[in-house]
């Protein structure tokens, strides 16, 4: 193995020595192949040298090395050196001539690239004068005046109309008309979208009124100061011009504790926060603008444990029946019926009835609940 190296490695260093002597033609004479027709400066690909077959064969000779000791140990070490060596030799000019024609190509892109950027440049270097030309004319035009007759008065200094030559293009006429200052347009009246009035007069806003920006009669928000002092208690909503929500600040606290709703122009519900809290403790339902039914919360449980129904078909709050929840659960135990707002019947379930036996306000069970009725009658 060691003799059949030695020859390989001889050779290996001739080829590496070797380089390639170029063509020398008579004088006068045509060279083949006919020289390119690209530009002089444009880069041509380079040739290929004799150290570059031998690093590319010394690459593939540590290609083989490694892959025939993977396969076959030593011996297949140094077979994978010899056919490395004689594959890299026969491949190497393919190989460099494919990585020369690849930076051929791109440094032609460049070239390409380059020439493109000039001409873009040269063509508004060119727009660019015409537009000092056409400017230069425009000043002269407007200074040389037409040359007078014969035998007539030199005319008077003053201003002249300002002519474009015949000669003139276009585009400069064009130009020219741009440099002219035009006057701004006249701006909008400024939109008031916020209202301001004194309704008792005495020199203090009372009340506020905002319009929709892209509807200016429209109101969409309204404050009022009633009390006199400036001091905004109450804010109503409108939607589509009508109202719809109502809040009104009753105790001075700056916040509403009462809310009132509407639905075409007529009331449809009202809640309270009674207690101060900011929680509703008081609701009451509205038909046809009259009252209908009214809960409340009369232990600031935060449940409503009371109900009262009206007689909404007549004018006038007139009670027809009451409900209560006396343990707190949330389910009414004692029914009071009214006729035309006189008590006259009330009743009361199991766990009512032990409720106010507890609270000693029933002396005798269910029969003594009817007899108090009747006395109460």
């Amino acid at each position: 193995m060691k003799h059949a190296l030695v020859p390989l490695m001889l050779f290996a260093l001739l080829a590496q020595a070797c380089e390639p002597v170029p063509l020398q033609y008579p004088p006068g004479s045509t060279q083949y192949p006919y020289p390119s027709s690209a530009a002089p400066g444009a880069p041509q690909p380079g040739q290929i040298t004799g150290a570059q077959r031998m690093q590319h064969a010394w690459t593939k000779a540590l290609e083989g090395v490694a892959m025939g000791g993977s396969i076959a140990g030593p011996y297949g070490a140094g077979g994978g050196l010899i056919i490395g060596l004689l594959a890299g030799l026969l491949t190497a000019d393919a190989y460099y001539g494919d990585m020369n024609r690849q930076i051929y190509t791109e440094q032609q892109k460049d070239q390409q690239l380059e020439a493109a950027i000039e001409r873009e440049l040269a063509r508004q270097r060119e727009l660019e004068n015409q537009v000092a030309n056409a400017g230069g004319g425009t000043t002269v035009a407007t200074q040389a005046g037409a040359p007078a007759a014969a035998g007539s008065a030199p005319s008077q200094p003053g201003p002249q109309r300002e002519t474009p030559p015949a000669n003139r293009a276009p585009e400069a006429i064009q130009v020219t008309a741009l440099n002219k200052p035009v006057a701004p347009p006249a701006a909008p009246a400024p939109f008031k979208n916020v209202e301001v009035r004194d309704v008792n007069g005495d020199g203090i806003p009372d009340l506020w009124i905002y319009y929709n920006p892209l509807k200016p009669g429209e109101i969409m928000r309204q404050e009022e100061a009633s009390k006199g002092d400036g001091r905004v208690d109450t804010w109503s909503y409108f939607k589509d011009g009508q109202l719809v929500r109502r809040e009104v600040d009753s105790k001075g606290q700056g916040m509403p504790d009462t809310v009132f709703y509407y639905e075409n122009d007529k009331i449809v519900r009202e809640e309270r926060a009674e207690n101060g809290q900011g929680r509703m403790t008081y609701r009451a339902t509205y038909q046809n603008g009259r009252l209908a039914k009214v809960e409340k919360d009369t232990r600031g449980s935060g449940m409503i444990d009371l109900w009262i129904y009206y007689d909404s078909s007549r004018d006038g709050e007139i009670v027809v029946k009451e409900e209560r929840d006396l343990n707190g659960d949330g389910v009414a135990d004692l029914w009071s019926y009214y006729d035309n707002g006189r008590l006259v019947r009330r009743d009361v379930s199991a766990v009512g009835l032990e409720v106010l036996s507890k609270q000693e306000q029933l002396p005798a069970p269910t029969a003594a609940l009817k007899q108090i009725v009747d006395r109460g009658n």
